[in-house]
């Protein structure tokens, strides 16, 4: 079977070594350089709380349960430092108290590791950081961050190791048909390739390439400020993941911090954006002393596609050929949604858990947005337990 994948941020890199991985031949189109769009500006953030408290559809969740695992199988398989299992302080102000209490004793009847802190002894832990004393703090052992330019770099690699095909700086203008089926691509500089299937794993420009096959896929595009710091003497500031009641912050690959400033009254497409870089930067050296002598080192701007109503994976019934693999938390997801990916496309299955992200819920319902939507930062919702 031959598969196009148009797209090597993290989802289309997934989805591309594990097609070939199964046997696949498969033609990986990169309009620009793998891992330097969203994949590139994104936090990169792997966490169970409060995520695991949620109530979801039933697919989605089960779905969920496996994210940290395959990450933990992933890192073995491929092997490299890209991620890094740090843990993650979430701080809650003092009007979400209630809320977060309930959601970790949620969380750890349903198998996540957390703790829940007082003031004194999350500053006792968490160096270079002050917090309200009336806050709430609870601690998540198994999570942290994704180094995600140097996992697609990783996973690209064994990609074309593995006999795979990747086409730098090539944008696909048209998608070729046979009949009511999508049977290939067309680009600018490689010409026509004729093709099994070809995933649509673009992110936010998904609703572009869906059009060309005629195909409508509605995303909300979101922009999100990352703002990375000069070097910081590590042993002034947490190692861990700070979730912070307006901003998050971890450690960066390049010796400093990476901070991304979500503001205040989060919704389902996050919250306002910040001022200046600069700005932001003083506001949370207010709480984490050491960046207030640091400067701004460079920003970005990741576009975040948020389907309507959450992910969505698979093929309109009457546009074969053309199999969507669209989510927000793109980094997170991608080992899942490689996997799922394979199963379906070269071994014929139907993953059961896949119901609720099906395309054509586009055309017969309107989508609930907000529970489903794959967004790691979401306020917690109490849960009956």
């Amino acid at each position: 079977m031959r598969v196009v994948v148009v797209g090597a941020g993290s989802i289309g890199a997934h989805v591309a070594y594990r097609l070939r991985e199964h046997g696949a031949d498969v033609v990986l189109v990169e309009s620009g350089a793998p891992a330097q769009g969203t994949s590139s500006s994104s936090f990169a953030w792997l966490s169970s709380f409060p995520q695991m408290s949620w109530t979801e559809e039933a697919g989605r969740a089960a779905l969920r349960r496996t994210v940290h695992q395959r990450f933990h199988e992933l890192a073995d398989e491929l092997g490299g430092d890209w991620v890094h299992w740090v843990g993650t302080l979430t701080w809650g102000a003092p009007a979400e108290r209630a809320a977060l209490h309930d959601a970790a004793l949620v969380c750890r009847e349903r198998g996540v590791d957390v703790a829940i802190l007082d003031a004194a002894t999350t500053t006792g832990r968490m160096r270079g950081l002050l917090v309200e004393p009336d806050g709430e703090f609870i601690f998540e052992q198994d999570s942290g961050w994704v180094d995600a330019p140097a996992l697609i770099e990783r996973l690209i690699a064994r990609f074309q190791d593995l006999g795979g095909t990747l086409l730098r700086d090539t944008r696909v203008v048209a998608l070729l048909r046979s009949g009511d089926a999508v049977s290939g691509v067309v680009t600018d500089r490689a010409g026509t390739i004729e093709a099994d299937a070809v995933v649509n794993a673009t992110g936010s420009w998904g609703s572009h390439l869906a059009a060309l096959g005629g195909a409508a896929i509605p995303l909300d595009l979101v922009p999100g400020l990352m703002i990375y710091t000069d070097r910081v003497d590590p042993a002034t500031v947490p190692s861990c993941v700070i979730d912070a009641p307006t901003w998050l912050s971890r450690p960066d690959p390049s010796g400093g911090v990476a901070i991304h400033w979500r503001g205040e009254g989060m919704t389902s497409v996050h919250g306002a954006n910040g001022w200046s870089a600069e700005r932001i930067l003083a506001d949370v050296a207010r709480s984490l002393p050491a960046l207030a002598s640091s400067r701004v080192a460079r920003t970005s701007v990741g576009i975040r596609p948020i389907p309507p109503g959450g992910p969505v994976v698979g093929a309109l019934p009457w546009t074969p050929g053309l199999y969507h693999v669209l989510s927000h938390g793109g980094i997170g997801w991608g080992p899942v949604w490689g996997d799922l990916a394979a199963r379906e496309l070269l071994h014929g299955e139907t993953v059961p858990e896949l119901a609720a992200a099906r395309p054509e819920r586009f055309y017969h319902q309107t989508p609930e947005i907000g529970r489903f939507a794959d967004d790691a930062e979401q306020p917690p919702v109490s849960v009956a337990h």
